[in-house]
């Protein structure tokens, strides 16, 4: 994980919220570097400005909500001191992220737009990385924040409280961009379910994503978002991350930065880079779409609404910009194109001015990466309400009815619609009624129509709407009194006992809807109730707080305006006898069970969940004992039929009363259940499939050692696992069984007493699994312990299942007790914890590891050991002085390089050049040339010497036709320089008599002269007569010429002998002492590359092998 150098700050999980919801649980847990609390600890600074331009005449009323959207009031001008009582409350500053700048730099180039340029060759700028990492890990804070208060109400997080969350915290088009990626990254995981080699990828790599999805799991583990953390959650959080990550990257590279980016204040004028930012004008919209599907956010800035009237000097430039555009005929507004389209195509660098630009002036972002407890929504930094994209109807044509066909709207009926949605302030609760109903009437047909724009304002059984209840409470935060007072009937008060909230941080009427709109999503509701309201004024507003919401029968009321009198009243009836039973007074379940229906005891509410599945989620153990006298029944499910109960959690779905006890821990309640012959399997027949989780697979997830004790004596059965309803599915008993619950969540003791448990018999019936299974020979890769029985088979599944999980999330310790009991290795699981021990510094298990390496069938080498695995190890070898790990090391690599003989190197066959009798020698008589070589002459024939080489013909045509004076060779001995005449005068090296002390001379000699031919023969010999004492000098003379061949020669003959040569001194020095540093080389990565070539030629290509 990427460290950030900050001090430390001792954080609690108590500090998140007034009440955790872990009552007991969160005590027991202090992580000062990955806890999602907030501190108060760091000063905060004023954001935002004072000065708005006013509406046009038309919008202007009396009594109206609209005059809040662009003007402030008296006590605002002073601008909103946010180190005061309503701002103190800032995120937590990570010091670790589960991310690194190296994965995040190759996700933005992987995801880079060819059209942006060329990248600079050093690659994406380090500050601008980690700038962008600090601002996009405080979303992270968000939505986990969100997410651990969704999961109280079943002590589990899912997918679907990590989309909720997404939902609640993100914009609607960040979210459903968000959304999308997620969907996509888990369908990928769910088809690579079904291979063979699924043990044998890592889930980043079957879900295509660049983050680790298990670095992720284990951060939500330790930031203890839920107790319980389901693999899809991880998956949908890293799949959220990454998109948030490309779409602000893709704004940043799509924006253009201004050239004077001084020049920012309200009185700057238009030029041509004002067009680019968030308020760009409407014919700039095409130009601003992103790649990978985001658009740059922005649209309906509420100044540009003045264009029309009111004076827009007070906005920024970019908003002025648009507001000009807006209102300017066709040809001003295609010159304000033109001078965005050039804007645009001046290909912006990524540096942290464009990045802080960019969020700056972008609405969907900027108040998400800020760093205050509450979120700030609809606003970029200079104040400036703007709607986004996905929602601006106004000026988005393709929007419009078909052609032909009368436009939905009217021009002034889409401004009041537009202001409707930005207004912050109402004077009473008949005007905001009537906002709301305007606002929810255009959200829900755009929706309809633009499903993508990620407005999820239509049910499956109809629109949502909001209950009175709901209405009061958003009043309550959104009344102004002060627009009361503009009517002559009602006087103004004299003493003001409350404080108003300052303009600058009221959310526009937008946000509202779209946070309670989430959360009453969350809970499968018809309708937005007062609660939604309270969590969206916690999240939206600074100072405001509540407790998260708990699971309640009356969460999905609906008194629906669809149904007739009598089912209404049968609704109320069986809602008061729910209220009856919820609210702990046993004396009235007699009363309660009369008027919950023809069903009695065991009618179920909305969420299809009975009467005493409530009480065991209080645990209430009087009304559990009630109603199981009453003749409450114990096995009896959550139903799965939508259509009948649309309020049903899906992954409630099959859950009975016991899993609730067990999922909130009640242990009494449990045993009183199981006492009274509640299944202990919950849902799961006997030999069927099981769709939900069992009891024991939730006990073992959560680390309960006393209750997954007293199920295991119950007799349930660790080896069931949870079957996917879209039929993808590994084994005959499903995934994630309590034993990879268990090793996934880092139970270390609960994962032993699952171990320790007998195993039970089962029938004699064979799975067509079982029978294939039956003719494979496990005896070599598992003691005979694990082998003896069929149900031993499974029990080797399912541990390596779980061998599997604890790798990927990093609880080694867990995976080193489940190898120790047999279970063999993968790659992916080997490298995975030699990773971690090597993060942790852990010399003993690094030694342990790496001496297991060779139980890996060479089989099992995939492009992971290239691309992770010869990274890692090299990494160990270059940081470790450790003898004992260099030897451990040095075996591995000699056994990657396999006993296949070294490449040969082969003879450069000579072109026919010109040639002379070799009397011609050396002979004075007959030469035209003179060499001077150590002070003796050595003649030479020019007709010979020009087509020898490039290097003796510049010497030559150096020379002036008529110069007798002699070419001076230096560097070069006499007895050398004669071999090289031999050479060329023969035709050839076979009459040549090279001595061992003359070789790497004439080599430097030959490189010189540009003789190939001569240089590979050299190289040929030097290769003959390598051994351990002269292969490193060899090796840095070829290092030293530039001569690759004999260099990879040279490191081929290090990794096939490198056991004997770390014994070496001069080898050791070398790998050591010189690594990059005198010679510039750096030798290990070299012996990596030289490596990496030869696992790729023997054991990943076609022909494995063949390639020596």
């Amino acid at each position: 994980m990427a460290r950030r150098g900050k001090k430390p700050v001792v954080r609690t999980l108590e500090d998140l919220t007034l009440d955790s919801g872990y009552g007991g649980a969160a005590d027991s847990v202090r992580s000062s570097n990955l806890s999602l609390c907030c501190s108060d600890s760091h000063p905060a600074s004023p954001y935002g400005g004072s000065c708005w331009p006013p509406l046009t005449d038309s919008m202007h009323s009396r009594h109206n909500s609209f005059d809040t959207v662009n003007t402030a009031l008296v006590e605002d001008s002073e601008g909103l001191d946010c180190a005061g009582q309503h701002c103190s409350r800032l995120l937590p500053d990570l010091d670790e992220v589960p991310w690194t700048l190296q994965e995040l730099e190759a996700l933005l180039l992987r995801s880079r737009d060819p059209r942006a340029g060329p990248v600079a060759p050093g690659g994406l700028p380090k500050d601008a990385l980690a700038k962008l990492s600090t601002l996009v890990s405080r979303a992270l804070v968000r939505i986990a924040k969100e997410a651990q208060r969704l999961s109280l109400r079943f002590a589990k997080c899912t997918k679907y409280e990590i989309q909720s969350a997404m939902e609640i915290v993100l914009s609607w088009g960040l979210a459903a961009h968000c959304t999308a990626a997620a969907l996509a990254a888990l369908s990928l995981y769910n088809m690579s379910s079904a291979g063979g080699d699924r043990l044998g990828r890592g889930k980043s790599a079957r879900c295509g994503l660049t983050f680790s999805v298990g670095r992720v799991y284990r951060w939500m583990v330790d930031s203890r978002v839920a107790l319980r953390i389901h693999e899809h959650a991880a998956i949908y959080l890293t799949a959220c991350m990454e998109s948030l990550f490309r779409d602000i990257y893709a704004r940043v590279v799509a924006s253009g930065l201004p050239r004077s980016c001084s020049g920012l204040g309200p009185g700057s004028s238009s030029g041509p880079g004002q067009g680019s930012g968030p308020g760009a004008a409407p014919a700039a919209d095409k130009e601003r779409e992103v790649p990978g599907g985001g658009a740059a956010s922005g649209g309906a800035c509420s100044a540009a609404s003045s264009a029309s009237g009111g004076s827009s000097c007070c906005a920024p430039p970019t908003v002025a910009a648009a507001a000009a555009a807006a209102a300017a005929p066709p040809a001003a507004a295609a010159n304000h194109h033109h001078h965005h389209h050039h804007a645009l195509h001046e290909a912006p660098k990524f540096t942290v001015e464009t990045l802080e630009y960019t969020v700056n002036n972008d609405s969907e972002i900027w108040g998400l990466l800020q760093p205050y407890q509450h979120l700030i929504c609809g606003k970029n930094a200079s104040g400036v309400l703007c709607l986004p994209d996905s929602l601006n109807l106004h000026r988005d044509p393709q929007r419009t009815s078909k052609p032909g066909e009368l436009p939905m709207f009217s021009q002034s009926e889409l401004r009041t619609i537009e202001q409707s949605l930005l207004a912050t302030r109402v004077g009473s609760i008949a005007e905001l009624s009537d906002l709301v109903s305007r606002a929810m009437h255009h959200l829900q047909p755009l929706n309809a129509k633009h499903h993508g724009n990620g407005t999820p304002l239509h049910h499956k059984q109809g629109a949502l709407y909001w209950e009175p209840e709901a209405l009061y409470t958003l009043c309550y935060f959104m009344h102004c009194p002060q627009m009361e007072w503009e009517n002559p009937n009602v006087e103004p008060s004299k003493v003001n006992l409350q404080v108003e909230r300052p303009f600058l941080v009221l959310p526009p009427l937008m946000e509202w809807i779209r946070v309670a709109v989430a959360h009453a999503g969350h809970r499968r509701s018809f309708s937005m109730d007062s609660d939604d309201v309270r969590q969206a004024a916690r999240l939206l507003l600074p100072g405001v707080d509540c407790e998260p919401r708990q699971l309640r029968a009356d969460d999905c009321f609906c008194a629906s305006r669809k149904l007739d009198a009598v089912a209404i009243e049968a609704k109320f009836k069986q809602d008061l006898g729910f209220r009856m039973l919820n609210c702990g007074r046993t004396d009235l379940v007699k009363q309660a069970v009369s008027l919950l229906g023809p069903d009695g005891i065991n009618t179920m509410s909305e969420q299809g969940m009975t009467p005493l599945m409530y009480a065991c989620v209080r645990g209430d153990e009087a009304m559990v004992q009630m109603l199981l006298d009453a003749g409450a029944d114990l096995n009896v499910e959550v139903v799965s039929t939508p259509h009948k109960y649309p309020s049903v959690h899906p992954e409630t779905r099959h859950w009975t009363a016991l899993t609730f006890a067990v999922l909130h821990g009640h242990i009494p309640v449990v045993q009183l259940l199981l006492d009274a012959g509640a299944k202990v399997e919950g849902s799961v027949e006997h030999g069927e499939e099981n769709y939900s989780e069992t009891p024991l697979q939730l006990a073992a997830a959560v680390g309960n050692f006393e209750l997954v004790s007293l199920l295991l004596e119950r007799g349930a059965d660790p080896l069931i696992g949870t079957m996917y309803r879209n039929g993808i599915s590994t084994t005959p008993q499903g995934d994630m069984n309590s034993f990879s619950q268990a090793a996934a969540h880092g139970h270390r003791n609960v994962f032993r007493k699952l171990l320790a448990q007998p195993e039970k018999e089962k029938s004699d019936i064979l799975s067509l699994e079982e029978i294939l299974a039956e003719g494979t020979d496990l005896a070599e890769t598992a003691p005979p312990p694990l082998c003896a029985s069929r149900n031993s088979k499974a029990k080797l599944r399912a541990l390596r299942e779980a061998m599997y999980h604890s790798a990927e999330h990093g609880y080694v310790d867990v995976t080193i007790d489940i190898r120790s009991i047999g279970v063999p290795w993968t790659l992916h699981t080997w490298l995975e914890s030699l990773r971690i021990a090597f993060q942790q510094h852990r010399r003993p298990l690094i030694q342990c590891l790496l001496k297991e390496f060779k139980t890996i069938q060479e089989e099992e080498y995939t492009e992971e050991l290239v691309t992770q695995g010869l990274p890692l190890m090299f990494e160990i070898l270059k940081a470790s002085k450790n003898e004992v790990i260099s030897q451990q090391l040095c075996v591995i690599f000699t056994h990657c390089y396999g006993p296949y003989p070294i490449p040969k190197l082969t003879e450069i066959k000579r072109k026919q050049t010109s040639r002379l009798d070799p009397h011609f020698l050396n002979n004075k008589e007959m030469s035209d040339v003179t060499f001077l070589v150590e002070g003796r002459p050595f003649y030479a024939h020019k007709v010979l010497l020009f087509t020898a080489s490039p290097r003796f013909k510049a010497l030559l045509s150096s020379k002036p036709t008529n110069d007798s004076t002699c070419i001076e060779i230096g560097y070069v001995k006499y007895p050398i320089f004669q071999l090289v005449m031999q050479y060329l005068y023969y035709g050839g090296p076979e009459s040549l008599l090279i001595k061992n002390n003359e070789i790497m001379e004439l080599l430097s000699a030959a490189k010189f002269f540009q003789l190939e031919a001569l240089q590979r023969h050299c190289e040929i010999i030097c290769a003959k007569s390598i051994n351990t004492d002269n292969c490193v000098d060899i090796y840095n003379h070829a290092k030293f010429l530039g001569v690759t061949e004999l260099s990879a020669y040279c490191e081929g003959y290090f990794l096939k002998n490198m056991m004997v040569l770390i014994e070496n001194e001069a080898f050791k020095q070398l790998l050591y002492d010189k690594n990059g540093e005198g010679t510039g080389q750096d030798v290990l990565q070299d012996l990596q590359r030289t490596l990496a070539i030869r696992i790729q030629s023997i054991h990943l290509s076609s022909s494995k092998g063949s390639v020596v």
